[in-house]
């Protein structure tokens, strides 16, 4: 692996926030599992295909699938043509070595005590774990404040352990830093310890510990005994940035406990966060509302982008559109606002329909809604209905078995001359990349819900209900399928 420019503070608080404990989980998972003993070294004997790799790992094919595509994209296995996989030759410098593998092992047992920092902060002394007293402050000063060994470079041996023992404490420690609202705080005006510790009631000794740490992240700096956030972390942090960062924090740690137990899920599909149940979904979703509206702006110009697109292969006045699992409501938000005559029904759990009323009020266009609260997985939309159908970012929690059943019941409700959006993390050919894509298809995984496909595997399952006509569009951050029944020409890019 060659060395990669340093990434800026932006870079690495979103990458922090959002995927540094998949990145954690992904690596302790595979040593649990004996995938780096199992994976053959490259060159030296036969690739081994998943189910030989399942096998020897005692594994569910789907969940070690999840784990080896991201290791294929990290670099750490090789993928041959005939979907086989290795360890590199590289990855086997290290992960081959005995004492290095016992340093990796050493730190397999921290991942539930450095979730409890919240409580190791406020009392500033070790905390129960399983009946056991943990020192989580010692760790977290061992693991960025005292660890005197050469900075890691990527691809090496010290790359892996950053990643391994460090990247899921740095989701933590700003977890912790935002959920106690030290971020807040430091954010408003620098502060002493004393002045932190006044306004917030948590221990001198637990509050060194966290700024310090923020300062080694370069989130923080501070002159003399006094703590502020540092000059590019005030200006990545700058108005409601910094609320945002705190409310996606609050969503990745409804992830933590399920990470740490991700070898238990890939062993025996055994969920720890189960979507699929009722109670479990309304909380995690009823809690992510505000997370998902926040968002809004941001995803609007885009959805905007895709109307207009899709508005060459299919007028919008007077469409009759359908946004089903709508989220926020951004994406049928857009079309409703491509004209005056386009009329949008959005369908989702009741719960989160609330909030989508609030957001088409803002923008003027409830008086052309309709809210169909209802259960995607069961849920007949009709016959030649739409004009119009989306599925935004929703394929992803339906298991690759249940595709096909939706797909029937969207074709039915489409119009002949109808259009189907689908804006979804599409995966490149060989299934090893992009690299945000694979972490999102890891937490579908394992919390029960569905695959990442690619562009041919939805073309296919999309021929097959009389949609043969699909064309793939990049967008910024996803991709957009458009597909419809033949003679429907489709653009191909996305509009000027």
């Amino acid at each position: 692996m060659s060395a990669t420019p340093s990434p800026s503070l932006a870079q690495s608080v979103h990458f922090w926030a959002r995927n540094a404990a998949n990145e954690s989980a992904l690596l302790r998972a595979s040593l649990r599992l004996g995938l780096f003993d199992a994976l053959p070294v490259e060159g030296t004997t036969t690739a081994c295909s998943l189910d030989a790799l399942a096998t020897a790992t005692k594994s569910s094919p789907r969940g070690l699938r999840a784990l080896l595509e991201l290791l294929v994209c990290l670099g750490y296995a090789s993928l041959d043509d005939t979907r086989r996989f290795a360890l590199t030759r590289h990855a086997a410098t290290f992960l081959r070595d005995a004492t290095f593998l016992e340093r990796l092992r050493a730190e397999l047992p921290w991942w539930g005590p450095l979730s409890l920092l919240d409580e190791a902060v406020k009392r500033g002394e070790p905390v129960e774990h399983e009946g056991q007293r943990w020192d989580v402050l010692g760790h977290y000063r061992a693991l960025f404040l005292e660890d005197t060994r050469a900075k890691a470079t990527a691809g090496s041996a010290e790359d892996f352990f950053d990643r391994f023992a460090r990247s899921g404490a740095r989701t933590q420690v700003l977890i912790t830093a935002g959920r106690l609202g030290l971020l807040e705080l430091l954010a408003s005006a620098p502060r002493t310890l004393p002045e932190l510790g006044a306004a917030t009631y948590l221990s001198t000794t637990g509050l060194r510990v966290v700024v310090e740490v923020l300062e080694a992240l370069g989130l923080v700096t501070r002159e003399g005994e006094t703590f502020g956030l540092s000059t590019e972390a005030k200006r990545l942090l700058d108005g409601k940035a910094l609320a945002y960062l705190v409310r996606s924090l609050s969503v990745s740690a409804q992830y933590t406990e399920a990470l740490g137990r991700l070898d238990e899920t890939v062993r025996e599909e055994r969920f720890i966060l189960d979507l699929k149940d009722p109670e479990v979904s309304r909380r995690f979703y009823a809690d992510n509302s505000n997370q998902i509206t926040a968002v809004f702006a941001s995803h609007f110009q885009l959805s905007r982008k895709a109307a207009t697109t899709l508005s060459k292969a299919h007028p919008l006045e007077g469409a009759a559109v359908l946004d089903i699992g709508t989220g926020s409501g951004v994406w049928g938000a857009a079309f409703a606002r491509a004209t005056p005559t386009t009329h949008v029904t959005y369908f989702d759990q009741g719960v989160v329909l609330e909030q989508v009323k609030t957001n088409l009020a803002r923008l003027q266009v409830a008086d052309r809604a309709r809210f169909w609260p209802g259960d995607l997985f069961t849920h007949d939309f009709g016959e030649a209905a739409f004009d119009v159908i989306i599925l935004p970012q929703v394929l992803n929690v339906l298991r690759p078995e249940s595709l096909p059943g939706l797909f029937a019941r969207v074709a039915r409700a489409l119009k002949p001359d109808g259009v189907l959006l689908i804006a979804e993390y599409v995966l490149n050919e060989r299934r090893d990349g992009p690299l945000d894509h694979l972490y999102f298809g890891l937490r579908r995984f394992m919390t029960n819900e569905g695959d990442l496909l690619s562009a041919s595997e939805y073309g296919q399952l999309l021929q097959a209900v009389g949609l043969s006509s699909s064309v793939c569009i990049p967008l910024p951050t996803q991709e957009m399928i458009l597909a419809a029944r033949p003679g429907v020409e489709l653009p191909s890019r996305l509009a000027d």
